[in-house]
C-alpha cells in the first residue's frame, strides 16, 4: 500500500512474511502464507535473491519479492561506517531510533571491549608472523572470548559479525517500501530488520507487532563461517527474541529449551511443519508421480528423501548403502544446488550405483505427499548435531501423510517418534550398512509398518491443518482481520493498480501491454480482435531495485501472471523499474513463466543511418550534412540500441517501418492499427467539407532537396489554381489529420507509404506517392498508391484535384477504403504478432 492510498487495514491487514531464502521449497513459508491468506490478510512473502530465481515471483498468487543484499557492512571488516544512501534523514533513521531505545549506559564496559579488541588484533598481528600454529590458536581463542564480551553489549552482534548488519539493512529497506500492518519473521536472518522497523514505527506512534518463528534449535547449528558468525547470530537472537510480540517454533522440545535459554515468560507456542490433509495434484505435462518420473514399476523398492540435500544431512548415507540393496533405488526430491547434485553423482558413479540414484526438483509444498505417495518408503538420515538430536524434520510428516512408513537416524527426536509410532525403522546415523539392514527390516515388516501409518493417531496428528490453529491464533491477537479473505488462495493476493486499463476481456489470447495506457491503438485491436487487452503505464527502467513504489510493481507482475498470454514492451520501458533486474531480466521471467514476449515499437527509427543509406543510397538522408547524420544517429541509438540488444534474450520486435523490417535482423513488419473516431468513419463524405475546393495535404516526411522544390511549385501552383494546400510542421501533425484532405501527398523519396497514408485511405481519400516493394514474405493486396515521382508531381496532383472537383475519382476512392480495411483495421496486425510469437521458444 502507499501512504496516500486508503489504507486496508481496517479489513485486510498487510502481513510482510520474511525469510533469509529465496523461498522456492522452503514449505513452512510456503504453507504458513496460505494459512494467512485464508485467515484474512494481505500477505507478501520477502525471501532473499539466489541465481536459480528471479527477483519476482508467485506462491498460489501470493507475491514474492527476493532482496539483494549486498553485504558492505560484511567486506569491509566490519568498519562503523554507512555504506549506502537512505531513504530517510539522521532523526528519522530507523537505526538511530532503534538504537537510542536500546542503547544502555554500558560505556565502561564498552571502552573495555574495544580495548580488548585492539589489544588482540595486535598480538594476533605480531605472533602470526613470529610463533607457531599454536600460538596463534591461543590468539584466536582470546578473539574469541573478546566477541563474546562485545557481543554481549547491547547491539554488539553487529560489530562481531557484520553481516548481521547487512541482513538488517537489506530487511530493514524492504519493511519501510512495504509498509506491513504485522510482520512473521521465519528464522534467524530477518531478526534485526523487523526489530529495527517495530522500534523505528513505534517512535512514530504506530504499533507494528511482529512475531518470530524459529525453524531450528540456534545453539545446535552448525553455522557458516567464522567463529565470529555463531557467537554474533547467537547474541542477536538472545537479544531480540525479547522484543518480539509472540515467538513460535517447530515441536514442543524446542519451545521448553527456548524458553528455559532465554528466559522467556511464556513458552513459544507449538506449529508442527506437517503437510496439509488436501493433496493437490500437478499438471501431467509438468510433473507425474515419482515411481513413473523413474521409470519403475511397482514391485521395485523406491526409498525417497524430500528436502534440502547436504552432506550433514546424511544424503551421501543413502547412496552408500546402495552396493547392499541390489533392487533398490532412491530419489532425491531437493534444491538445484549444483555441488551436492554433484557430489551425490560422483559417488554414485565411484560406487556403481548411478542408475537407482534419481535427482528431482522440488514440487510445490502442498502436491508432495501426493508426488511421493507411489514409493515404498522415505528416509530421514540426518547426522549427529545438536540441532538434529532435537529435529523432528518436515519430510517425516510428509511421509507420514504420504502413508509410507518411515526410516531415520538414531537422532533423539525423530528416532523416539518413530519407534513410539512403530511407523519405521531407526539405524545408526552415518552408518550405511545399518541403514541396509534398516530398510531390509522395514521390507520384511512391510505390511505391519504400512498399517501403523494408515491406521494409528499419528496421522491425524501430523497435519498442517490442525497445527495452523496455533499461527492463527497468535496472529489475530495482536492483528486481527476485520473479515476472512473473499477470494481463494489461488487468487492473486494484491489487486491490480490504478495504472491498468482493461479494454476488454473476452475468450482467446490475452494481451499484457507495458508502457500504454487504453487508448493504445494496439491494445484496442487486440481487444477485438484476439481477446482480453490489459495496459500498464510502466516505470522508467532501472539497473538497480528500489525506486519504485514496490506494492504497485508488485500488483503489476500479480496482474500480468493472472491475466496475460501474450506481453508486450511499448518502447524501452519496465514493468517493475528494476525490481526484477533490467528489461532483459523481467523478460527472461516472463518467459519462464510461459509467457509469449515481444517488444511493440511503432513506428520509432531502428536503423543506423549508415545501414539505411548503404541499402538506399537516394534516401533524403543522403543529402544531409556530416553533421546533421552525426546528430540523427546518436538519437537513433539512444532508442534502438537498448531495444535490439534485447534480441540477444529472444525477443521480436515488431515496427510498422517496412525499411526497418527488411534491413534488421528479427525485426518484423506489421501494418499500424487504426482505431478512433477518424477511421473507418461509415460515410467517408461526412469528413470532407462541402462546396468547397480540395484540400490538398503535402505531410511532413523525410524528402529530398529534388522533391522539395517540386512541392513548393505544387503548392504555389495549386493554391494559385483555388485549390486549398495544407502543409504542417511535424510537430503539429497527427497522421489521423489526413482523413480531413482530399489529396494526400506522401512521401516519394523511399518506397512504401506512411501511417498517414493508411488514414487517408480510411477515409476514401486519394494518396500519391512511391510505390514500393510490399514486406518480404507477406501477401498483401496491391496498394491504390497514385505513384509520382519529384518530377511529375505536380501534374499528377493538379490532374487529381481536377478529377476531384468533377466527381471522377470515386474508384480510387473505394480501392483505397477496401485497402485499408483488409490491412489497416488491426487484424493482420494481430495476426503478424501472433505468427511470430507462436514460434517463440
Amino acid at each position: 500500500m502507499t501512504d496516500s492510498a486508503p489504507r486496508e487495514s481496517a479489513l485486510r491487514p498487510h502481513m510482510v512474511m520474511l525469510v533469509g531464502n529465496h523461498v522456492v521449497g522452503d514449505s513452512r513459508v510456503e504453507k504458513s502464507a496460505l494459512s494467512a491468506v485464508k485467515a484474512g490478510y494481505r500477505v507478501t512473502i520477502v525471501g532473499t535473491r539466489h541465481r536459480s530465481t528471479f527477483h519476482i515471483g508467485e506462491y498460489s498468487g501470493i507475491p514474492i519479492y527476493r532482496i539483494p543484499a549486498d553485504f558492505a557492512r560484511h567486506v569491509t571488516s566490519g568498519q562503523w561506517k554507512e555504506v549506502k544512501p537512505r531513504r530517510w534523514s539522521d532523526d528519522d533513521d530507523p537505526l538511530a531510533v532503534w538504537g537510542r531505545a536500546r542503547d544502555a549506559p554500558v560505556w565502561s564496559i564498552r571502552s573495555t571491549v574495544d580495548r580488548l579488541d585492539r589489544a588482540t588484533h595486535a598480538v594476533r598481528t605480531r605472533i602470526g608472523k613470529q610463533l607457531d600454529d599454536r600460538a596463534t590458536r591461543a590468539a584466536d581463542a582470546i578473539g574469541q572470548v573478546r566477541d563474546r564480551a562485545m557481543a554481549a553489549l547491547p547491539r554488539g552482534w553487529r560489530r562481531v559479525w557484520p553481516h548481521i548488519a547487512d541482513y538488517e539493512d537489506a530487511f530493514l529497506d524492504v519493511l519501510q517500501r512495504l509498509k506491513p500492518d504485522i510482520i512473521h519473521v521465519h528464522d534467524r536472518h530477518p531478526l534485526p530488520g523487523a526489530a529495527a522497523y517495530a522500534a523505528w514505527q513505534r517512535s512514530r506512534g504506530q504499533d507494528v507487532p511482529w512475531v518470530y518463528d524459529a525453524h531450528e534449535w540456534l545453539p545446535g547449528q552448525e553455522l557458516p563461517g567464522p567463529a565470529a558468525a555463531r557467537t554474533g547470530w547467537l547474541a542477536a537472537e538472545a537479544e531480540l527474541i525479547h522484543h518480539a510480540d509472540a515467538v513460535l517454533t517447530v515441536s514442543d522440545e524446542l519451545a521448553t529449551r527456548m524458553q528455559q535459554r532465554h528466559h522467556l515468560k511464556e513458552r513459544p507456542g507449538t506449529v508442527i511443519n506437517a503437510p496439509a490433509v488436501t493433496r493437490t495434484p500437478m499438471d501431467p505435462a509438468v510433473r507425474r508421480p515419482i515411481r513413473e518420473e523413474c521409470g519403475l514399476n511397482p514391485e521395485t523398492p523406491l526409498f525417497v528423501y524430500v528436502g534440502k540435500m547436504s552432506e550433514r544431512r546424511g544424503v551421501l548415507t543413502m547412496v552408500e548403502s546402495l552396493p547392499l540393496l541390489p533392487d533398490t533405488h532412491i530419489a532425491f526430491i531437493g534444491s538445484r544446488d549444483v555441488a551436492i547434485r554433484q557430489r551425490i553423482m560422483e559417488r554414485a558413479g565411484q560406487l556403481g550405483v548411478t542408475g537407482r540414484v534419481h535427482l528431482k526438483d522440488y514440487v510445490p509444498s502442498s502436491s508432495v505427499t501426493w508426488y511421493i505417495e507411489s514409493a515404498t518408503g522415505g528416509i530421514s538420515p540426518l547426522l549427529s548435531t545438536p540441532a538434529h538430536q532435537l529435529a523432528i524434520a518436515t519430510k517425516i510428516s510428509e511421509y507420514v501423510q504420504a502413508g509410507l512408513p518411515v526410516i531415520v537416524s538414531d537422532m533423539k527426536a525423530q528416532a523416539a517418534f518413530v519407534r513410539d509410532h512403530a511407523i519405521g525403522t531407526v539405524y545408526a546415523a552415518g552408518d550405511p550398512t545399518d541403514l541396509a539392514a534398516a530398510i531390509h527390516r522395514l521390507l520384511e515388516g512391510i505390511e505391519e509398518f504400512r498399517r501403523a501409518v494408515h491406521e494409528g493417531e499419528v496421522r491425524t496428528l501430523q497435519t498442517w491443518d490442525h497445527a495452523e490453529q496455533v499461527l492463527i491464533h497468535t496472529w489475530t491477537g495482536l492483528c486481527a482481520p476485520q473479515q476472512p479473505a473473499h477470494a481463494p488462495v489461488t487468487a492473486p493476493a494484491t489487486a491490480p493498480d490504478a495504472d491498468t486499463g482493461l479494454v476488454e476481456s473476452t475468450p482467446g489470447s490475452a494481451l499484457d501491454l507495458i508502457g500504454a495506457t487504453d487508448r493504445d491503438a494496439l491494445a484496442q485491436v487486440w481487444a477485438r480482435h484476439a481477446g482480453s487487452a490489459v495496459t500498464h503505464t510502466g516505470l522508467e527502467p532501472s539497473e538497480t531495485a528500489g525506486d519504485a513504489d514496490l506494492p504497485e510493481v508488485l500488483a503489476t507482475w500479480s496482474d500480468i501472471n493472472r491475466h496475460a498470454d501474450v506481453v508486450l514492451y511499448a518502447g524501452w520501458i519496465s514493468a517493475g523499474g528494476g525490481d526484477d533486474g533490467p528489461v532483459s531480466s523481467e523478460m527472461r521471467s516472463l518467459l519462464a513463466r510461459g509467457k509469449k514476449v515481444g517488444i511493440w515499437t511503432g513506428s520509432a527509427p531502428l536503423v543506423d543511418p549508415r545501414l539505411l543509406l548503404s541499402a538506399h543510397p537516394d534516401h533524403p538522408l543522403a543529402q544531409w550534412t556530416t553533421e546533421q547524420l552525426t546528430r540523427y544517429r546518436r538519437q537513433v541509438h539512444r532508442g534502438s540500441r537498448p531495444l535490439l540488444e534485447l534480441q540477444d534474450v529472444g525477443i521480436p520486435i515488431f515496427t510498422t517501418d517496412a525499411v526497418a523490417a527488411e534491413l534488421l535482423t528479427d525485426v518484423h513488419w506489421v501494418p499500424s492499427p487504426l482505431v478512433g473516431p477518424r477511421a473507418f468513419a461509415d460515410d467517408p463524405a461526412t469528413t470532407r467539407t462541402e462546396g468547397l475546393p480540395p484540400q490538398i495535404l503535402i505531410i511532413p516526411a523525410l524528402r529530398s532537396p529534388q522533391e522539395l522544390t517540386s512541392l513548393d511549385t505544387l503548392e504555389r501552383t495549386a493554391t494559385a489554381a483555388g485549390f486549398r494546400v495544407a502543409r504542417p510542421r511535424a510537430k503539429r501533425f497527427q497522421p489521423s489529420d489526413a482523413v480531413f484532405s482530399d489529396i494526400v501527398v506522401d512521401t516519394m523519396s523511399t518506397g512504401g507509404y506512411s501511417e498517414a497514408a493508411a488514414w487517408a485511405w480510411s477515409a476514401a481519400r486519394v494518396v500519391v506517392g512511391r510505390a514500393g516493394t510490399p514486406p518480404c514474405g507477406i501477401d498483401l493486396p496491391e496498394s491504390p498508391l497514385v505513384a509520382a515521382a519529384p518530377s511529375s508531381v505536380v501534374e499528377t496532383v493538379m490532374d487529381l484535384a481536377e478529377a476531384h472537383t468533377s466527381r471522377q475519382r470515386d474508384d480510387v476512392d473505394t480501392a483505397g477504403r477496401a485497402f485499408a480495411e483488409s490491412v489497416h483495421d488491426g487484424r493482420l496486425t494481430v495476426q503478424r504478432i501472433m505468427t511470430v510469437l507462436d514460434g517463440q521458444r
